[in-house]
Order: C-alpha cells, then sequence, then structure tokens
C-alpha cells in the first residue's frame, strides 16, 4: 500500500468517526467526546495536507514524518500545560500577583495583569517538509503571531482560513496586493516593463468583545478541583466562541462592531425559483474552481446556514424520474469537497434564501485571511455584591475587523431553501 493509500484510508476513519460524533447531542456529547473531536479535526486537516504532498511527490513516494517542535516550543507547550485558569481568577479576587507557572506564562507570553490568551493554545499539525520553504532561524524564537488562540477553536474562524496573529499594541496593519507584478519572456538585450505593484494597506484598530460570570466563595473554595478548571474554561470558551462568529461573519463594522467577512464580499444574485437540488448543489462547488486558488474540487469549502445544510442532508440525485440515490448531498460533500459545514450565525437575505462563504484553500502556506488579537484576556469588576459573598469576573478579549488579505481566495453564495 502506497503513501497515498494508507493516508486516504485513515481520512476515510478520521472522517467517519467525525461523522458520528456530529450526531451526538445532550448529556452523549461529554468532555471526552469534545476533545476527541477536536484531536480527529487537526488531524484531518494534517492528513489532508499530508496526502496532497503523496500525490505530489508521486504514490509511491514516502514523505518525511513531520517535524517536532523545537525545544523551546515544547517547554512553552508544557508551561501553558501547568498554567491554571482558576489561579489567575483567585489571584485577582485576592488583589495579588500570580506566581509560579502563571507568573511564567504571563512573562513568556509578554502580557501585563491579564490572562494570556495562550492558556486556551494547542500546537497545530507540524509543517511537513513537502510544505516547507525555508526554515525558521535559530535565532528567532517561538513565533506567537502564527498561533491561533484555543479559545476561538470552535469558532468558524479555523474553518475559513482565518488566522489571528497577535498584536503587542498599537493598531494592526497588513498590505494586500491590489495590482500584481507582471512577468514575460524577453529576447536577449530588451527591457522589462516597468509594472508597478499596487498595495492596499488596511489597519484594525482594538475592538472589545466581553463576557461575565458570577462565582460564589462557596463556589471559588473548589478552585482547586480539576473538573472545576474545565467549567471555566470552557464557560469562557463557548461564549466568547459564540460572540466571535457573530462579529466575524455578520459585524458592519459600525462601533462597537467589527467588521465581518460578509462586508467584505459582493453580494450574489440570489437563485430565482426553485428549492436547491442536488446539480445545484453541486454546481456551486463547481463554480469556485478559478484555476488559481482551487485547481480541484476537494479545495473548495462552503460555510452555509443551519436550513441549506438540512437541505442538503436530505436533498438525494433523482435523474430523469430514475430512483433516488442512496447518498444525501451532505455525505456526498463531506467525501468530496473541501468542506460542507454550518454556522447559526449565517444571515439570510429573506425567508427563502440564505447566504454561504465559498473558501478556496488550494494555495498552502499563504495568508489569506486574518482577525488580530491583543494577547490577552483582562478582568475587572471583582468587588461587586461582595456582602453576598459572590464575585463577578467580567473577561474582555480585545479583537480586530477581518480582513482579507487575499480576496480572491473567498467569495459569497446563496441557496434558496424554500419556494
Amino acid at each position: 500500500m502506497t503513501t497515498a493509500q494508507k493516508i486516504l484510508l485513515r481520512l476515510s476513519q478520521v472522517r467517519k468517526r467525525l461523522n458520528e460524533i456530529s450526531g451526538l447531542e445532550g448529556d452523549d456529547f461529554t468532555d471526552e467526546i469534545r476533545t476527541e473531536a477536536e484531536t480527529l479535526q487537526n488531524e484531518y486537516r494534517d492528513l489532508e495536507t499530508r496526502h496532497q504532498s503523496a500525490i505530489l511527490a508521486g504514490d509511491g513516494t514516502e514523505i518525511e514524518t513531520p517535524a517536532e517542535p523545537d525545544a523551546e516550543m515544547r517547554e512553552r507547550i508544557e508551561l501553558r500545560s501547568r498554567a491554571s485558569l482558576g489561579t489567575y481568577l483567585v489571584a485577582a479576587l485576592q488583589g495579588r500577583r500570580v506566581d509560579g507557572p502563571e507568573a511564567e506564562l504571563r512573562e513568556a507570553a509578554g502580557v501585563g495583569d491579564g490572562i494570556p490568551l495562550e492558556l486556551w493554545d494547542v500546537p497545530g499539525p507540524a509543517e511537513t517538509r513537502a510544505d516547507a520553504v525555508t526554515g525558521t532561524p535559530s535565532t528567532v524564537g517561538v513565533n506567537l503571531d502564527r498561533i491561533r488562540p484555543e479559545i476561538f477553536s470552535a469558532s468558524i474562524a479555523p474553518r475559513l482560513g482565518i488566522e489571528m496573529p497577535r498584536v503587542k499594541s498599537g493598531t494592526y496593519a497588513t498590505a494586500t496586493i491590489t495590482t500584481s507584478l507582471t512577468a514575460a519572456a524577453k529576447e536577449k538585450g530588451a527591457a522589462a516593463e516597468s509594472t508597478a505593484a499596487g498595495f492596499t494597506v488596511s489597519t484594525s484598530t482594538p475592538k472589545r468583545v466581553s463576557a461575565r460570570m458570577s462565582l460564589t466563595m462557596e463556589d471559588i473554595a473548589s478552585v482547586g478541583a480539576a473538573n472545576f478548571e474545565s467549567i471555566l474554561r470552557q464557560n469562557l470558551q463557548l461564549v466568547l466562541s459564540d460572540e466571535l462568529d457573530k462579529q466575524m461573519l455578520n459585524g458592519n463594522g459600525t462601533a462597537p462592531n467589527l467588521t465581518g467577512i460578509l462586508q467584505r464580499l459582493a453580494d450574489p444574485t440570489a437563485p430565482a425559483t426553485g428549492v436547491e437540488t442536488f446539480d445545484r448543489l453541486v454546481s456551486v462547488f463547481a463554480g469556485g474552481i478559478d484555476g488559481l486558488w482551487a485547481s480541484r474540487m476537494n479545495d473548495v469549502g462552503i460555510v452555509c446556514g443551519v436550513d441549506t445544510y438540512a437541505l442538503s442532508a436530505r436533498t438525494f440525485r433523482d435523474a430523469a424520474g430514475q430512483d433516488l440515490g442512496d447518498m444525501a448531498f451532505a455525505d456526498y460533500a463531506m467525501g468530496k469537497y473541501g468542506g460542507w459545514w454550518t454556522n447559526k450565525r449565517m444571515p439570510a437575505t429573506d425567508a427563502h434564501v440564505q447566504q454561504g462563504i465559498l473558501y478556496r484553500k488550494g494555495r498552502s502556506g499563504m495568508r489569506t485571511a486574518v482577525c488580530a488579537h491583543w494577547g490577552q484576556m483582562s478582568i475587572d469588576d471583582i468587588y461587586t455584591d461582595s456582602a453576598k459573598a459572590t464575585r463577578h469576573f467580567t473577561a474582555h478579549v480585545l479583537l480586530g475587523d477581518v480582513i482579507l488579505v487575499q480576496p480572491d481566495a473567498y467569495a459569497q453564495v446563496a441557496f434558496r431553501v424554500s419556494a
């Protein structure tokens, strides 16, 4: 069995298990299942990259095992595992600074008195040599710019390739090439045309996303318990991720809202008549092929609305009155395309048409979109209701607008879900 075949087999196994997990609800979706799902999602992304590399290298060619994190990164990851969210909260209650691993993490992250967002970080899939262009110089330390805070792991950001670089202070700015350089073969002695590249510099100022929770002194007495720590982290993660989705997709840019991705894209023409069919859904994906950012169908992924996804789960192919197939489009898309997901924050044009975002992800290693963060979660308002032995924690995270560094990697699409 070749390398590509082995990877393809594992992809199938991971996809099957993720489908099983997606069907779990309520008490069946435990913390262990959640952790397993996140691990499998990371593995799936890594396997996709390795599979592409194996194909490019030739089916019979082995590719190198992904490199392990260097010593500095391993130390940083280990430090995150020893730091406790509960310890940060207790220190805030007592009006003192943290010490031990919490202080070390705060110093390493270069943040002030807040909680480093790194506390939620997990290392992503390691880069394969087939993807690497140049190695990181030995003089360069841990690069926080590429780390995506795990506090937002359930958000739509990773699926749309939106990176969350850290900004230490001030305004975040990034350049987008709006006019590319030209290249052409020239005869001996012929001069090359001087064509200036056009750059648009987009800036992003910090805007605040906040969440508030209250704890009694009886709760705080249990802070050392592992399950209490887990509940604190999950509570903040779920609440902030939900709000991030709302802002990242639909933010209109008017203070205090972020500028979301839909504000950056052009509205498509809504399907005029008829509910989406199997073949029309296929054609939307096929329309994402541009030969640059997407050169095959598994380079195209789409995030759609809940009603659209539900429709696709009950839509089968019916060709010229023949019997319906045994595979719904939702299942078909899982195996053929680069992603077909839903998010409850996707808007509707009207009662019949829902919006979607098409993401062309065929060029690995290139930044396509960013949503900057300012590195830490701050806490205030710990004194209200002290007579009731209750403490309120108001957590604030500073985020920037969504900036499309490569706008051609994205497109807005529309689906008619009812007549």
